[in-house]
């Protein structure tokens, strides 16, 4: 007797533990949470799409203040009030303290201050030195140097963020987006993303007919080491995937034919083909002019270097940098690039999809000397 009721005792105690979060999950139970919007991951443009979404929803439902005009209307909401009006020019050194939005096209001067959020039905042109905590526009949007946007920036047209530029968080566009020196966002999304000196030109085709090497190996090839690899350190994992022992450093053509995982950095030659995954416990390095569809992941820092064409999704434990004239396409699917480090872009690159860091993406202007150092891809 004694033992069940403190069995009973010890029980009701355990519960009083866990009654709160009891009657709060009865509360709740069977209803659906309207403060998750999954959007907010599914969509790379969610900043610009929900506040275009509230707006247009507010100006409908909320009536125009009596001191509004023909030229001005003016809305409440709450302690915030909403400037509606066709096209605009600010001079330069305008402050702002409204949310603004224009009807037609939109321009301000250099030095200029908006302390809250912009939204333009045409195009935009941005001064120097400007400071806005956001912006969203339906036309072309050109943000000048030295321009800070405190939180995120979409447009529906082409996207220009000038030299020195600093955007906080995101920056999307659904034409296009150019990246000027210096200039820098926390990730960015576009159906194409380019740096400066953007040259289509395709390099020279390679008449080099030298050895390539395979992994897996064929049948019949050397089983001794040759080229930085060592037929012995490598092994099947099954499923058609195979590590490697160490650091593999290749220096001649590599065509790679299955998914990989390096135990170490890697590094290849130029004009290698790598069509399965390659994992590397440290870094990645790609030779120029490679051509690369497998996916690349890699717990160190990752470089692509001059020419690299890739297809797929690049992921950097640690820094990333894409070098000059690197190519980022893949039909129907856009591709991307991430890094927890540093992202850093040098001239003549285009990717169409999505760059983005823990850190920053900076476009950085590639110095001559390393201009098309080895211009031929077989």
């Amino acid at each position: 007797m004694l033992f069940l009721a403190y069995s009973v005792l010890f029980l009701a105690l355990f519960y009083l533990h866990f009654s709160l979060a009891h009657r709060a999950w009865i509360t709740i139970r069977g209803k659906r949470s309207s403060e998750l919007d999954m959007s907010y991951v599914r969509l790379e443009d969610y900043f610009g799409q929900s506040f275009r979404r509230k707006l247009k929803y507010w100006l409908a439902t909320l009536p125009a203040a009596s001191n509004s005009t023909a030229n001005l209307r003016v809305f409440h909401h709450g302690q915030e009030r909403i400037f509606v009006a066709p096209s605009v020019q600010y001079p330069s050194g305008r402050v702002e303290k409204e949310i603004l939005v224009t009807e037609g096209t939109f321009s301000c001067g250099n030095n200029c201050d908006f302390r809250r959020e912009v939204m333009v039905h045409g195009d935009c042109s941005i001064g120097a030195g400007t400071t806005l905590q956001a912006l969203a526009a339906d036309g072309a949007l050109n943000l000048g140097e030295a321009v800070t946007i405190r939180r995120w920036v979409d447009a529906v047209g082409k996207l220009t963020i000038g030299a020195d530029t600093v955007i906080s968080s995101r920056a999307t566009s659904r034409t296009a987006i150019e990246l000027l020196p210096r200039a820098y966002a926390q990730s960015l999304f576009a159906p194409e993303i380019a740096t400066e000196g953007r040259n289509d030109d395709s390099p020279e085709l390679s008449t080099n007919s030298g050895p390539v090497l395979q992994i897996p190996h064929r049948p019949g090839d050397p089983e001794k080491a040759q080229h930085g690899f060592d037929p012995q350190k490598l092994f099947s994992m099954g499923g058609g995937t195979y590590t490697y022992e160490g650091d593999l450093d290749i220096t001649t053509p590599l065509h790679l034919r299955a998914p990989l995982v390096v135990r170490g950095h890697f590094s290849c030659a130029k004009e290698s083909l790598l069509e399965g995954d390659l994992k590397a416990h440290r870094n990645i390095t790609i030779g120029p002019t490679s051509v690369v569809k497998g996916n690349l992941v890699c717990d160190g820092d990752m470089l692509l270097k001059p020419d690299v064409y890739f297809q797929s999704i690049l992921q950097a434990g640690g820094t990333m940098r894409l070098s000059f004239g690197v190519r980022g396409l893949r039909e129907k699917r856009p591709v991307a690039a991430h890094a927890t480090g540093v992202l850093t872009l040098e001239s003549n690159i285009v990717i169409n999809g999505k760059v983005s860091s823990a850190l920053r993406v900076i476009a950085i202007s590639t110095p001559l000397a390393w201009l098309r150092p080895h211009s031929t891809r077989s």
